[in-house]
């Protein structure tokens, strides 16, 4: 089946211009709900900036109150797609998306307590059975024909000590492994714990254990999946930290736990040298060691899957070249319903086959440089040959049917060509108001590859609201 995909390469050139390879918001992602976390390597979302030479000042005891320090944001979208995909008929939907989110403040004194809780609701203008989850998913797990749907998006209780943050309930979670993929008319959120400190000067330390996620197009909590294995996981835990140096330096280091299924580590490093106004070049590793644990419930897993990027920007324009392999008899997988893959080749489809290795080159024009400042063009290309999944497909493990592909053993090339045209207002009173296009073309030489030749087409407009 076609997996729509993000890029945290484009990402990085459609919002900052220069590509920092950090934890960070993808390409097909809108900006994130009100509520949402920074997609940086920054300070918690309840954390200011560090304004001491040596450590942070404690945000608790700058505490107003429970209801002084209170806000309730909006956030209106229009998600509209059509999806052509050759030999698998079309998908088409069209769906009004509205978020109403409220944060509490903290109570006064060395622990504040505080709460959030949202309503998500969505009308549908069009889309039926065949839409999936870019509408309402019915109990057979395919699209329904339900006109509307609300239920609580967001809720949970919270307690900060000085820079601390502890969070329990429904929540759009920061890291590398659970950043939502926000690619519908209302994202994913995940049931559990959070932990985020900010308490040493450019360090962010998180962790925290999931074990629900209530997906796109569902209205109540649901088991979490892995994205390609689809197996069950009992509980997803992740502990982990954000280093910056600047604006120039930033590493993240970061190790997960899947229930009986898998343990996984990632790290990033992005280090940038020059001037844009002349030329600014970056550089950029990812990396990700997966290996199977417990019960091994997705059969025996040894995988390391890596990418590397370099791009320049000399005013208001980028270039990236990428390259990325997965050294592996297994796909590279993560966690389902989330953005979880930031290698750089993680464009329209994933790159991510047994031993597949994959070539992209990005271009991104930003027009702030012109006097036209909130609109950017990003087009890619990119192509990935030796897929090899035989070993996995005749080793005898559980998993083998899924290294099977008409019959025979994950194989072939592809390539991949898009573009995304976007708009962000950048001041007055719609500031923030977001419209963003999207064409994406897949195309596959092989039929022994998972992904299929498609075309996709996605208007995503947003228009956030400060009501206090």
């Amino acid at each position: 089946m076609q997996k729509q995909k993000r890029s945290l390469a484009l990402s990085i050139l459609l919002f900052s211009g220069v590509m920092a390879v950090t934890p960070a918001a993808r390409a097909d992602d809108t900006p994130p709900p009100p509520d949402a976390p920074s997609r940086h390597t920054e300070a918690p979302p309840d954390a200011p900036p560090n304004t001491a030479a040596d450590a942070p000042v404690s945000s608790q005891a700058k505490s107003n109150g429970f209801i002084e320090d209170s806000h309730l944001n909006l956030l209106f979208r229009s998600y509209t797609e059509h999806d052509d995909l050759k030999g698998a008929g079309k998908k088409d939907a069209w769906v009004l998306g509205a978020q109403a989110v409220f944060e509490s403040g903290y109570t006064k004194g060395l622990i504040g307590l505080g709460g959030d809780v949202s309503l998500f609701g969505a009308f549908k203008l069009n889309g039926g059975m065949g839409a999936g989850n870019r509408v309402h998913v019915g109990t057979d797990g395919g699209g329904s024909n339900q006109l509307a749907w609300a239920y609580p998006g967001v809720w949970d209780v919270k307690a900060r000590v000085s820079n601390t943050v502890l969070k329990y309930g429904q929540q759009l979670f920061d890291n590398p492994f659970l950043v939502p993929h926000d690619n519908r008319a209302l994202p994913p959120t995940y049931r559990g714990f959070s932990l985020a400190s900010n308490e040493i000067k450019n360090l962010t330390l998180k962790a925290g254990t999931v074990d629900a996620v209530l997906a796109r197009g569902m209205t109540t909590t649901s088991q979490l999946l892995t994205e390609y294995g689809g197996t069950h996981v009992s509980r997803f835990t992740y502990f982990g930290g954000d280093w910056t140096r600047g604006d120039d330096t930033a590493v993240s280091l970061y190790g997960s736990v899947a229930n009986n299924v898998w343990q996984q580590y990632y790290l990033t490093a992005t280090q940038s040298i020059g001037d844009p106004k002349s030329i600014r070049w970056t550089g950029s590793l990812n990396y990700y060691y997966t290996s199977a644990i417990g019960d091994k419930l997705q059969g025996p897993i040894n995988n390391n899957a890596y990418s590397l990027a370099l791009a320049g920007t000399h005013g208001a324009h980028t270039v990236q070249v990428a390259f990325q392999q997965i050294v592996s008899d297994q796909t590279f997988d993560y966690m389902g319903q989330s953005a979880g893959d930031y290698l750089s080749n993680s464009l329209d489809v994933d790159y991510n086959q047994p031993h597949e290795k994959s070539l992209s080159l990005s271009y991104t024009l930003n027009l702030k440089e012109y006097g036209v400042p909130g609109l950017k063009f990003t087009l890619w290309t990119a192509y990935g040959w030796g897929a090899d999944g035989s070993n996995m497909a005749y080793g005898g493990s559980s998993q083998a049917a899924k290294y099977m592909v008409g019959g025979q053993p994950i194989g072939g090339t592809h390539y991949e060509v898009g573009v995304i045209p976007s708009y962000t207002v950048p001041d007055g009173k719609f500031k923030n108001t977001s419209v963003k296009f999207y064409y994406m073309h897949h195309h596959s030489n092989s039929p022994y590859y998972p992904d299929g030749t498609s075309d996709v087409y996605r208007l995503m407009v947003n228009v956030p609201v400060n009501v206090f």
